[in-house]
């Protein structure tokens, strides 16, 4: 399958013009149709007629930012792609936005949550790729997302916060990059700025180096904070 957003226009074009069948979508091997959305992203769609039902439709900033953490990976000087499957040895399934590989051959899988979910998902999720030598982090907005995350870790941690008077609102097995953004529907056309680590400990980070940082193990749990390495 072709790279729809890094493929140059001469390429595209070729693309658009090939014979149907010609190319196919990941995971279902269905024929693909090559579009360009009226925002100009292009991307392939499965053709009509799929017979089963289609995965359900990423949101623009989604699809965005993605793109941005794959060619900041590659520009940073890692081999990196979108979508790619794996599974546990027992057999669970997960899908990276996208994984990349260092030199060494350790993976990394990069995931971007937009929609609030339960802390026991996000732990869930993250340790399907733990059970796979996967090592992995989250891009999300602070809102909902990170700001939900933050309050329901701090919920599980009150009985530290009344021993001590400290907010924990990080856990180790998380490893959290977030951003601001005005909605799943639009995206900047600069890449947003990135933070890491709270209070004292934040971070603001262009996108090269939080995806280079995380390659590199910055990222360093002193408990009961994440703070980035020098």
């Amino acid at each position: 399958m072709a790279e729809a957003f890094s493929a140059p226009d001469s390429v595209w074009q070729d693309i658009c013009q090939s014979p149907a069948g010609t190319w196919l979508m990941p995971r279902t091997n269905w024929p693909a149709i090559p579009k360009t959305s009226i925002r100009g992203l292009r991307f392939f769609a499965h053709r009509p007629g799929f017979p089963d039902k289609l995965p359900a439709p990423e949101s623009y900033a989604h699809t965005r930012l993605k793109i941005e953490i794959a060619l900041a990976l590659r520009r940073t000087g890692y081999q990196a792609d979108l979508e790619v499957s794996g599974q546990t040895p027992n057999g669970d399934a997960w899908i990276a936005d996208v994984l990349a590989r260092r030199k060494d051959d350790k993976l990394f899988a990069f995931e971007i949550q937009f929609s609030s979910q339960h802390l026991a998902d996000f732990r869930s999720r993250t340790l399907r790729y733990s059970q796979s030598s996967v090592s992995i982090c989250w891009f999300m907005p602070f809102k909902p997302v990170a700001n939900r995350l933050g309050k329901s870790l701090c919920y599980e941690n009150q009985a530290y916060y009344k021993e001590h008077g400290v907010f924990v609102s990080d856990c180790e097995e998380i490893i959290p990059f977030w951003f601001d953004i005005k909605g799943k529907d639009e995206y900047p056309d600069q890449s947003p700025e990135f933070h890491f680590g709270r209070g004292q400990n934040n971070r603001r980070l262009t996108i090269d180096e939080a995806v280079a940082g995380m390659m590199e193990g910055k990222p360093n749990w002193q408990y009961p904070y994440w703070n980035w390495r020098a």
